[in-house]
């Protein structure tokens, strides 16, 4: 943590505690798991009432300039609801740039899946501060989200259904559908890498990856992504297609799974002859 920011948040903090909104907060994020470094950033959750919530949201740009020399962007996250809030700040301090979110939870409806996300493994270890005992009796609760692995055959069945779609848009010449199936190919590999790897009940995939996923596998996910022409992306998909192919024969066989082989062999058949690469 950058010590600006460090001596930033502490004077924020200090004004919402002048507020009697709001009954504490804790830390969520990388400070959570102790996996923070001189890169990382703040990720507070703060404990409002539901009849101060929508106020208290309201003078969230006002608390964060407290923080900064300048407050630049204060972007709310488009999953904010009337339970849960998030808003990404991108601050000034002195001449360096720094992002600092604000959640806030509304103490009414803990039991809703993003104020539960955002209680997962948070223990009173991680409490910020608390003004009347609220915040630790809740963590005590344990609240938390399932941590449900992806299905491999799901991952399966999506990966080669858009892997052949790509062959008319290769004849079509249109890059942006070639583009956009792209990112369906690389998250199904992406979650039959996790079905198999994933030890995280916390982060998004691309921590679970770079945290779990052995580097040789890591490279099998890195040739999605190319320079932006057909020939490339041909390439790149015949690449990725033996790849995934490898690596889902390994996972289905290590969950006891019948491989549908003859499905993947027609696809990459078809493929190589109609598109080549």
């Amino acid at each position: 943590m950058h010590p600006d920011l460090v001596d930033g948040f502490s004077r924020m903090i200090e004004v919402i505690k002048a507020d009697p909104r709001c009954k504490g907060g804790w830390h969520y994020g990388s400070i959570s798991h102790g996996a923070s470094d001189q890169y990382s950033d703040y990720d507070p959750v703060f404990l409002v009432p539901q009849r101060h919530f929508e106020a208290f949201s309201l003078d969230v740009a006002r608390f964060v300039r407290h923080a900064c020399d300048e407050l630049l962007i204060c972007w709310a996250e488009d999953y904010n609801s009337a339970y849960f809030k998030n808003f990404c700040n991108l601050i000034r301090i002195k001449q360096n740039l720094h992002q600092l979110d604000f959640f806030i939870l509304n103490e009414d409806h803990v039991e809703n899946w993003w104020c539960r996300q955002h209680l997962k493994g948070c223990t009173r270890e991680h409490i910020i501060y608390d003004a009347s005992g609220d915040v630790a009796a809740l963590l005590d609760r344990g609240l938390r989200t399932e941590s449900a692995l992806p299905d491999p055959q799901r991952c399966f069945d999506t990966y080669w259904f858009h892997a052949e779609m790509q062959v008319k848009y290769f004849k079509r010449g249109d890059i942006f559908k070639i583009i956009k199936n792209m990112d369906f190919l690389f998250h199904a590999h992406v979650d039959l890498l996790l079905t198999a790897y994933d030890t995280l009940d916390w982060g998004a995939w691309e921590t679970k990856v770079r945290q779990c996923v052995p580097h040789e596998k890591q490279r099998h996910l890195l040739g999605y992504f190319t320079t932006p022409d057909a020939a490339a992306y041909a390439a790149a998909i015949s690449a990725g297609m033996r790849t995934f192919n490898q690596d889902a024969v390994e996972i289905f066989g290590q969950r006891g799974l019948d491989y549908p082989q003859h499905i993947a062999d027609q696809v990459i058949g078809y493929f190589s002859r109609e598109v080549g690469g």
